[in-house]
């Protein structure tokens, strides 16, 4: 009843070519007919009376693109699993040739699952670098921890580099005097000299004193990235609201206490903040060692990747960092911010993430690892916390956008990677000059 060829296009693309039986197109017909004798209303019958010859002079047009639908659906179904065929894109169907009488035929493309012959992924080499903590690093942690806890004075002399300050700022096009709303604030808070405001505002801001309100003039030409400014010649308007000065705490006994009742001395205080940093730092070099397994892991293969699925990656990558530009004021109308100029900066690294997952898919699928539902819902439940919505909202949401199997290849990848990581072996990076030593993971054994 319906005879199925599939055509490989590629490793990555294959093409259907399906007919189904003129029988089949008959029965599909009949039922779509017998549906709308329930339903429809005709002038001059009555409803469920109507004959079937007149509900098809009335609604031909609407049967055979039901009948289409239909069975190129049921039809498509049947095929992607009579073959097993793991189809991981929409169906493109094509060349559709269509007669009541007839044989119904139609060719359907869609992108599958590369076929992926694993190598030996266990004992993958990896090295490992030493975990370093450095007097600079424990003292940038504690001037920032000092910094924290500072009492703010009011200030009236000049501000200096360091001090905090509340301004409001507003703008204005020099030949207009017309006001520029998109770089217009008001109570913006920011510390001098950590480049959070422009150059030129902080520049002016620096002479100033508090409840004292400043114009000058500032030029930026048609290359400047913040989309509000560019290409314009501008009067600011600054008002400085208040001027506040750190007093830096003293670095004591009293003050490790303060931070935490636990602590008896600064002692106590340094050994916390480098036990911190060595376990933060632990954890970015697991990451390190994740990226370098995943790198060679993409040198062992070479297989076509679904187009489909690469474009779908650039896609998204693409339209993350137009918004993060955005967000940065950043005029993305510019050329540089056009889709075509944009996709050669980002599809290399999509096709490199879509090779990962695929590799990455083929391990978890033979050694059995795959997600929970308590995982999928762990995973949505942080996203709706970020985003201020209910899990309930959220899940629908995922569940119409068809985005829950994304949520579980993304897990699945995460639990392969780290069951190669645990698999890996590893080897201490050569420390001056000793020879490197090679350890095997307890994990393997």
């Amino acid at each position: 009843m319906i005879k199925v060829t599939v055509e490989d296009v590629k490793p990555s693309s294959k093409k259907l070519h399906i007919e189904v039986s003129s029988e089949k197109v008959h029965n599909k017909r009949e039922e779509i007919l017998s549906r709308l004798k329930k339903s429809v209303n005709i002038k001059g019958f009555r409803k469920g009376k109507v004959p079937k010859n007149v509900i098809e002079q009335t609604y031909k047009k609407e049967i055979d693109e039901d009948v289409q639908k239909e069975l190129a659906a049921e039809a498509y179904e049947f095929a992607i699993e009579d073959n097993k065929i793991k189809a991981i894109s929409d169906p493109a169907f094509t060349d559709v040739e269509y007669d009541k009488d007839k044989p119904f035929k139609f060719d359907v493309s869609v992108d599958v699952h590369p076929e992926i012959e694993l190598k030996e992924y266990k004992g993958i080499e990896i090295t490992k670098q030493p975990i370093v903590v450095s007097d600079e690093d424990i003292d940038k942690t504690v001037k920032q921890i000092l910094e924290a806890f500072a009492a703010l004075k009011d200030k009236d002399s000049n501000p200096e580099e360091g001090d905090l300050v509340i301004i409001d700022i507003k703008t204005f096009a020099k030949e207009t005097n017309y006001p520029i709303k998109d770089f217009t604030s008001e109570n913006l808070y920011a510390e001098l000299g950590k480049k959070q405001l422009l150059e030129e505002i902080e520049k002016e801001i620096y002479t100033m004193k508090p409840n004292e309100t400043k114009k000058f003039e500032a030029s930026f030409d048609n290359q400047y990235p913040l989309r509000a400014l560019k290409g314009k010649n501008v009067i600011f308007e600054v008002t400085l609201k208040s001027l506040k000065t750190k007093e830096i705490p003293e670095l004591n006994d009293e003050f490790a206490k303060k931070v935490n009742k636990e602590f008896n001395n600064v002692d106590d205080l340094l050994k916390d903040i480098k036990n911190r940093l060595a376990q933060n730092k632990e954890k970015e070099e697991i990451e390190r060692q994740k990226d370098e397994l995943l790198d060679k892991l993409l040198k062992e293969y070479d297989f076509d990747v679904p187009l489909s699925i690469v474009n779908q990656e650039t896609n998204q990558m693409m339209v993350e960092y137009v918004k993060n530009m955005y967000y940065m004021g950043a005029d993305i109308n510019a050329e540089e911010y056009k889709p075509q100029n944009l996709r050669g900066k980002f599809e290399n690294e999509a096709i490199k993430r879509v090779k990962s997952t695929f590799i990455l898919l083929a391990v978890a699928d033979k050694e059995g690892i795959d997600a929970t539902n308590e995982e999928i819902k762990e995973v949505i439940s942080k996203e709706a916390d970020s985003r201020k919505k209910t899990f309930e909202e959220l899940y629908k949401e995922y569940q119409e956008k068809n985005l829950i199997p994304i949520v579980q290849m993304d897990i699945i990848g995460d639990k392969a990677l780290d069951f190669l990581h645990k698999n890996a072996t590893i080897k201490e990076a050569e420390d001056e000059g000793n020879q490197t030593n090679e350890i095997e993971k307890e994990d393997n054994k």
